[in-house]
């Protein structure tokens, strides 16, 4: 048996090479979709690779010695005849249906590879058009329904809970660690809030101070390097007065600095930076310097839920070397929750919050694997 592999842009143009190289008997032993190239698995060049076979058959040629035909015909002679059971009629039947069974396997992966959109088995479909009325990509979706046919026997999937059990492990291993602010009575934890513009970080740091504050009980402090917007240094000076904290407004790094040393009998000290455009590289450079003289515990970066993949994805390569967790806010706004899956799909940093309004302190919760699942199947419309 001779074993090939053929990779191609396309299912079409593969299966043309495993015609060309092996014919049209050839047997499909493995297909799978993979991205070449690009950076860190992004912006890869998508890829079909199939695995296929064919059988060797001994060929007796026009020129081969006449003896050779007769030894064939003297095995022939001697191969005793094969009794027709009912037990072996049974192993036949068997082998062909499981034979059949993987080609039906190998039919619906080619399908897959194609780039067309998958038709599942009807007990599967409604739970692949439900991710995607959520917004899943459907990269992740094969993933996931993919998932359920490989660890579910197929008497299963009618099973609702079965199915939503194993998706939902899944969805899990996707969404990764979660980590909320762990205080600590023995110094002051220093958080800051980066960002992109309009993603809600001043009403964020408004939520966690109060929350900290009034609920926890803790002593806490506000500082805002945000001055490039009034209504910014106005909203952030209003929530500390409503929640009884000081509120410190800085210029400069050394401005921080000192502001820092002043408050450093607090058991929590927020931070909020002015929302920088990640194609600035000034702004960036600007933002770097604050966040070196306040040398933070947490670093949240604060992205919205509105926001689309592919712009989420800059956002995150820009941001990353700076971030220690994600806070993913308007939850409420987005009409495609499974964008947060899709990315964090493609992202390794832990989520620590989710926002859900404009309510402080309310609507806002510490991030975990299962609040995130129930947020993309739409069993959690609030922060509860």
């Amino acid at each position: 048996m001779r074993v090939r592999r053929f990779v191609g842009d396309n299912v079409a143009e593969t299966m043309g090479k495993v015609k060309r190289e092996l014919g049209s008997e050839a047997v499909i032993l493995q297909t799978r979709e993979f991205r070449e190239g690009g950076f860190l698995g992004l912006f890869g060049t998508m890829k079909v690779e199939i695995t296929a076979a064919i059988e060797d058959k001994p060929t007796l040629g026009l020129d081969t010695p006449r003896y050779e035909f007769k030894r064939e015909e003297e095995r022939a002679s001697k191969v005793p005849p094969v009794s027709d059971t009912p037990g072996q009629q049974e192993t036949l039947q068997n082998d062909l249906k499981s034979m059949h069974l993987l080609l039906e396997k190998l039919n619906q992966q080619i399908e897959v590879l194609g780039g067309e959109k998958k038709v599942w088995p009807s007990v599967l479909q409604k739970w692949a058009d439900r991710l995607q009325n959520r917004g899943v990509s459907e990269a992740l979706i094969k993933r996931l329904i993919g998932d359920v046919q490989q660890i579910l026997p197929e008497d299963q999937w009618e099973n609702d809970s079965q199915v939503y059990t194993r998706i939902e492990a899944e969805m899990r291993q996707i969404c990764g660690a979660t980590g909320p602010i762990q205080a600590d009575r023995e110094k002051p934890q220093v958080v800051a809030l980066i960002g992109p513009t309009g993603v809600g970080k001043t009403t964020t740091i408004g939520k966690l101070a109060a929350g900290f504050s009034i609920v926890d009980k803790r002593n806490v402090a506000l500082i805002t390097a945000d001055t490039y917007r009034v209504a910014a240094v106005e909203q952030i000076k209003t929530f500390g007065e409503i929640i009884g904290v000081p509120v410190d407004v800085v210029m400069t790094p050394s401005e921080l600095q000192v502001a820092m040393n002043r408050h450093k009998d607090k058991d929590l000290i927020f931070v909020d930076t002015a929302g920088r455009s990640p194609h600035h590289d000034l702004h960036m450079s600007e933002l770097r310097a604050f966040l070196k003289k306040a040398n933070p515990d947490y670093t949240m970066l604060v992205m919205s839920a509105t926001t689309q993949l592919a712009d989420q994805l800059k956002i995150y390569q820009r941001f990353k070397d700076l971030s220690t967790h994600f806070i993913f806010t308007k939850l409420d706004e987005t009409e495609s929750p499974g964008m947060i899956l899709n990315f964090l799909d493609q992202s390794k940093l832990p989520t620590a919050y989710l926002t859900n309004g404009q309510n402080v302190p309310d609507d806002i919760v510490a991030a975990n694997s299962n609040r995130l699942v129930r947020f993309v199947f739409g069993e959690e419309k609030r922060c509860e």
